[in-house]
């Protein structure tokens, strides 16, 4: 079995274990990127040849896609079950922003490697409209998110005030994830998401 979780029974098609692949194809775009990923690359990673992962997943683009959408789903996993629902806005925040750091910062060959989506798809927007097309909805589902948040958690708060906190909220997170692929400090991360959660909190 490969690192991928390909077998192969005697006599019959190879077969594999797709969330695995999927898995080895999203670790691969997050730490190396879009642009510098080569089907090669992929190949080697998933243990599977190109005709395979072409025929399982399609072109590169498609697979970067999928990774895309496989990162948003393992996140989003990771934050309902590290994220408190009843908590004051500013506890809120800094779970929300201490759990996406704690995401960013897993280490892969070359260190801390950021957000696969904010890090990674910004880069390759300009030239692949499918990719800006799903840039585009992660952004929106992002400020989306934290005015639900706000919603829920500062209902008396004027309506005003909830959407500027949503938009600064979004704009901290993306801000995290350059600043984790930029290697900056972590303790220095730490103070930036406290100072930055007590500041949006404070328009609630």
């Amino acid at each position: 079995m490969s690192k991928a979780g390909q077998t192969r029974g005697r006599g019959r098609p190879r077969k594999f274990d797709e969330r695995a692949v999927r898995q080895t194809i999203m670790e691969t775009f997050w730490q190396k990127g879009y642009a510098a990923t080569s089907l090669d690359d992929l190949s080697k990673a998933t243990g599977l040849v190109r005709p395979s992962l072409y025929a399982a997943f399609g072109n590169k683009e498609e697979m970067f896609l999928r990774a895309m959408d496989d990162f948003v789903s393992r996140v989003q996993g990771d934050l309902r079950r590290q994220v408190p629902r009843d908590a004051a806005p500013e506890d809120a925040l800094l779970a929300v922003f201490t759990a996406m750091l704690a995401n960013y910062q897993e280490d892969g060959a070359s260190g801390a490697r950021g957000c696969l989506v904010f890090s990674t798809a910004i880069a390759e927007a300009p030239m692949h409209p499918e990719i800006r097309t799903a840039l585009r909805a992660r952004i929106a589902q992002t400020d989306h998110q934290f005015r639900c948040l706000f919603d829920h958690l500062a209902p008396a708060a004027p309506e005003a005030s909830r959407a500027a906190a949503a938009d600064l909220a979004a704009a901290t997170l993306h801000s995290l994830g350059l600043r984790v692929r930029a290697g900056s400090d972590i303790e220095g991360l730490r103070v930036f998401l406290q100072r930055s959660a007590r500041s949006i909190a404070s328009l609630l």
